[in-house]
């Protein structure tokens, strides 16, 4: 959808009013057209004013993290040159692995304004209205396939630090959600295509309760701590500054990790965590295991001290003694 971007940048040029056959010779169009493409723009969140004998006026921008707007603001190398948006989708995630077999995938990023089957870890659904932030990124990692279970990490700092930008205090609980006060803001979903020795992709979900109904989304989920960055704050906050921040950082984390290896990434992870050093209960095949979060090892298992010893954790749900 190429013509926003040529269109929006001709009303931002005027200081006021912008008439409808100025605007339709400049964009090369129709007037019928002018109002049409106006209409669109209303519907993607910008303020325009309309007045008889005057024309239009820019008076406000949207806050969503469309692809003309993120084009715009977007500061990375590879994240986000390619992104495919959404008013309504099923899930980014499986439009993004439709994508990611494509050579030229490799940071195509997939946005929606709302899912209909977003999906969560262990196929468990993900409950997305329109407010929130959710969007899927295809990696092609050159590291090797041991190695692809820190993904979710690399993710996981990359979320922590947007969402901190806006003055909240999150922390990171293993293996993959971002949590405020104990209760749940963003989540992480990794699926992977891989070999013995390489990894084909790699396609990271994120979902960040942003501007939505927290409390409307807990009594959906059997009583689920649910939060949201708007509720936490008592404000909206703009969902295209945080989907760049959040695109820029996973660039930034992902190039680290590739560069210096993934035990710095640890390093911060662990830093940010929420579960190291508390008590634990890791639920897993209906079997519970009881201890302390001593450690995340080298591969993200999360090692937990018990009465009769260290025990490796690889998946499972996690509850905290607070």
């Amino acid at each position: 959808m190429p013509w926003p971007d040529v269109f929006l940048s001709l009303l931002r040029l005027e200081a006021g009013y912008v008439s409808g056959p100025r605007l339709a010779k400049k964009a090369g169009i129709s007037r019928s057209a002018v109002w049409k493409h106006i209409k669109i723009l209303r519907r993607y969140g910008y303020a325009i004013q309309s007045r008889h004998g005057l024309g239009y006026k820019l008076v406000g921008q949207t806050d969503l993290p469309v692809p003309w707007e993120l084009a715009r603001v977007l500061h990375t190398s590879f994240v986000g040159k390619h992104i495919v948006y959404r008013e309504t989708i099923d899930s980014t995630q499986n439009l993004a692995i439709s994508l990611a077999s494509k050579p030229d995938s490799h940071g195509t990023v997939v946005i929606a304004e709302q899912q209909t089957s977003g999906r969560g870890r262990q196929d468990r659904k993900w409950l997305s209205p329109r407010g929130g932030i959710w969007l899927s990124v295809v990696l092609r990692p050159s590291i090797p396939t041991a190695k692809i279970t820190l993904l979710p990490f690399v993710t996981g700092l990359a979320v922590y630090d947007t969402i901190n930008t806006t003055g909240l205090d999150a922390r990171l609980k293993w293996p993959n959600d971002v949590i405020i006060s104990d209760k749940k803001v963003a989540g992480i979903l990794l699926d992977i295509s891989a070999q013995a020795d390489q990894v084909n992709y790699a396609v990271i979900g994120i979902g960040i309760n942003t501007n939505v109904d927290a409390s409307a989304i807990s009594a959906r989920l059997d009583g689920i701590k649910i939060t949201s960055i708007s509720g936490e704050l008592g404000h909206t906050v703009s969902r295209l500054d945080l989907t760049r921040s959040l695109l820029e950082n996973i660039e930034r984390y992902y190039v680290e990790m590739e560069q210096r290896g993934v035990g710095t990434i640890l390093q911060e992870w662990k830093k940010r965590s929420d579960i190291l050093g508390r008590k634990v209960t890791v639920v897993q095949n209906n079997k519970m295991i009881q201890g302390v979060a001593a450690d995340v090892n080298y591969d993200g298992s999360l090692l937990v001290q018990t009465d009769h010893g260290v025990i490796n954790v690889v998946s499972g749900d996690i509850h905290v003694s607070y």
